[in-house]
């Protein structure tokens, strides 16, 4: 830096701190505007918007005039915002990714208000990372003929290949467990001088970039390039939209609650209440959250008597559970979607006893009908509509005065006793006959049999 910027800097800095005590000087990551003679808006502030694609990315697609300047504004309530280039009438050109400078003062010195140009008059997709501090331009290209499938591979899956799933013409999704590495989206299952490539808007972006947003897939013949990349190992959700080919993705973790509202539940659409309406982990399948009690049709009100929907906290304004379709018979499995597409329901047929199970992983919801009466809670029987009777293996297991007794098993076993929200509460490995777990609160447990050809989880009321 030469010795003139750095005062012209430290001016603008003192200017800033002075001058504008009361405003905030810091980059705000909820809006970027274009300015400067290169659009159509020129130097209207509010003329030339980006559209947010993620937490502080921002994209637009018009024309820029060759030879023009540009640069781009930040701020709500002002021109003290600027996001510039790093040197003067910096050309950018397709495909090349340039830093960006920012600077808080309403008065910003000439030798740091740096413009960007083109040399051609065209059509052009800008993108604009202010986590990066970067810009990046490419040609908007004529429209793209998306395919029918989607194959996922890459270094991240061990180079396996991997179909999308595809969910009628809503979307396809995929879960993927992934290691560090990177992954690669293409339309043919078999890499080939005809396969294309479905790359993000910035190449080896992290594959979760854009929980919450999405973003328009790009298409390359490039066998080389570089897909999303994967820093932190683990499982993770993926989502392309079939309608507007945007593409999403987030880190996968298991969920502990899930909340059931409708109709047909027993206190309608109130979620918070302490009614039968939360769901509880599998302590055998973490994936895995269940719930099981009675559905009415039109238990109370009017108010879409026979439906209900799922949600994923005690809150209208966080991720929803719906189906893909309004009114899905909510009997069998379905898929559960969690993109936006409107506030569709399940739906029942009949009132009774259920058994719901989501997978939030494969994201899918399994509604069992039990039966039309309460089904029994003794633990004698293990009255878990629909789970066999401890009898059933010559295993015989009993619960009383807060007890869990292991009476008698033809084999040794390993026995746990969970709670409903999936934490262990006592166990006991290798054994034949015994108290697993005394001193029990009332309430309803699970009670997990493991043996070498037993293998068995109770539901018990005690």
């Amino acid at each position: 830096m030469t010795m003139n910027k750095l005062i012209s800097l430290l001016a603008a800095l003192v200017f800033s701190l002075s001058a504008f005590a009361g405003m905030s000087n810091s980059i705000e990551y909820t809006r970027v505007n274009i300015v400067g003679p290169a659009v159509k808006g020129g130097w209207d502030y509010n003329a030339t918007p980006m559209s947010k694609i993620g937490y502080g990315v921002f994209t637009w697609t018009g024309t820029l005039k060759g030879g023009e300047q540009f640069k781009f504004m930040n701020s709500n309530d002002g021109w003290n915002k600027h996001i510039v280039a790093t040197s003067k009438d910096e050309i950018l050109k397709e495909g090349e990714i340039h830093h960006l400078d920012f600077y808080a003062n309403k008065a910003l010195p000439d030798m740091l208000d740096n413009k960007f140009i083109v040399l051609e008059t065209g059509e052009y997709n800008l993108t604009v990372d202010l986590m990066s501090m970067s810009v990046c331009l490419k040609k908007a290209g004529a429209a793209v003929d998306y395919p029918q499938k989607y194959y996922a591979t890459g270094s991240a899956l061990d180079d396996k290949v991997i179909e999308l799933t595809r969910i009628g013409d809503f979307e396809f999704k995929q879960a993927l467990t992934c290691k560090a590495g990177n992954v690669i989206l293409m339309d043919t299952p078999v890499r080939g001088g005809n396969t294309r490539y479905f790359i993000p808007v910035f190449e080896d972006v992290d594959l979760s970039f854009g929980k919450g947003y999405s973003s328009t897939l790009g298409v390359t013949s490039d066998s080389d390039t570089r897909g999303w990349s994967v820093t932190v190992p683990g499982d993770y959700m993926i989502y392309i939209s079939c309608d507007s080919h945007n593409y999403s993705g987030r880190k996968y973790q298991p969920r502990k609650y899930l909340y059931i509202v409708g109709g047909c539940c027993e206190v309608s659409w109130n979620y918070d209440d302490g009614s039968n309406n939360c769901f509880f982990p599998n302590p055998e399948k973490p994936d895995e959250l269940v719930w099981e009690g009675e559905l009415r049709i039109g238990w109370k009100g009017n108010t879409e008597p026979d439906r209900f929907k799922i949600l994923t906290e005690k809150s209208w304004t966080d991720e929803t559970y719906h189906p893909y379709i309004g009114d899905t018979d909510a009997e069998g499995t379905t898929y559960i979607r969690t993109t936006d597409g409107g506030d569709t329901k399940w739906r029942i047929t009949r009132d009774g006893y259920y058994r719901i199970t989501a997978n939030t992983r494969t994201e899918t919801l399994t509604t069992e009908y039990l039966s039309s009466t309460p089904p029994d809670m003794s633990c004698e029987t293990m009255g878990t509509a629909g789970v066999e009777s401890a009898d059933t293996d010559g295993v015989r297991l009993v619960c009383g005065n807060s007890c869990v007794e292991l009476l008698l098993s033809p084999e040794p076993l390993d026995v746990r006793v969970y709670d409903y929200s999936g934490m262990t509460v006592e166990k006991r490995n290798n054994i034949t006959t015994g108290v697993v777990a005394d001193g029990l609160s009332e309430g309803i447990y699970l009670v997990s049999l493991r043996g070498k050809t037993i293998n068995q989880t109770y539901k018990v009321k005690i």
